[in-house]
């Protein structure tokens, strides 16, 4: 036999359905930002796209550059052979231009790679997170209560 008295369910019951009323608020709540956030994945797949074709035009520049490198060595191996380039000064000219362009290419890099670094350390900690979240998660069961 309990030993709780009828008025003592009664306060339980509303202190109950006062959890009750905060929990359905709280999980609206919940609902609300998840919208939100499935509502920015498009945004955030275009800004992973939009990194991933900065990476591409990057890499394009580097290839141009090693190009352009390749030209300037080759006139100043011709040099050494004895074969006149085309325009001494002007290679001298471009080989500070070449310097300088480098520079900024290693810059460039530089902060590409930072960018890069601190994006892949964000998303794979999100992603754990989310993966873990998943795998251990526990759904509440329904327990239906028999009259």
């Amino acid at each position: 036999m309990s030993t709780t008295s009828h008025t003592d369910m009664h306060h339980e019951h509303a202190a109950w359905r006062l959890d009750d009323n905060f929990w359905r608020d709280e999980i609206a709540i919940w609902e609300r930002e998840v919208e939100q956030v499935i509502k920015d994945v498009p945004r955030l797949e275009k800004t992973l796209r939009d990194h991933a074709e900065m990476l591409r035009q990057h890499a394009a520049s580097i290839r141009l550059y090693e190009q352009e490198a390749a030209y300037h060595e080759h006139e100043l191996a011709s040099y050494e052979k004895g074969e006149a380039p085309s325009d001494l000064v002007q290679l001298a000219w471009s080989h500070k231009h070449e310097a300088e362009k480098h520079a900024e290419q290693y810059k460039t890099h530089d902060e590409i790679k930072q960018r890069q670094h601190v994006l892949m350390t964000k998303w794979r900690l999100l992603f754990s997170a989310l993966v873990k979240a998943e795998a251990e998660e526990v759904r509440p069961t329904e327990k239906r209560i028999q009259t």
